[in-house]
């Protein structure tokens, strides 16, 4: 199993928070915290936007279980980029 970690800048253009090609096998598990004390994130597919996509709220913690091949994105909801951890757990 492969684990691991980071911190994600997201602002106004979505970016993945997993790479497609880390487990073509078996899927990831990732989890993501919000560490801003104000702003949120959209979490979705490649077309997410401010306007659509599950909100993570400012301090937020999710857990998100991944197919095979499948990548999450992020993008800012408010005025402030925000900084996100992310743990990737996967085969």
């Amino acid at each position: 199993m492969a684990l691991t970690s980071g911190q994600v800048t997201i602002g106004v253009v979505a970016v993945p928070l997993n790479a497609t090609d880390t487990d073509t096998v078996s899927g990831m598990t990732l989890i993501v915290r919000n560490t801003d004390a104000v702003n949120r994130v959209a979490l979705g597919g490649a077309d997410v936007t401010t306007l659509i996509g599950f909100r993570l709220l400012a301090g937020a913690e999710k857990t998100i279980p991944l197919p095979a091949g499948e990548r999450l994105y992020a993008i800012r909801t408010d005025a402030a980029d925000v900084v996100v951890d992310v743990l990737r757990i996967g085969a």
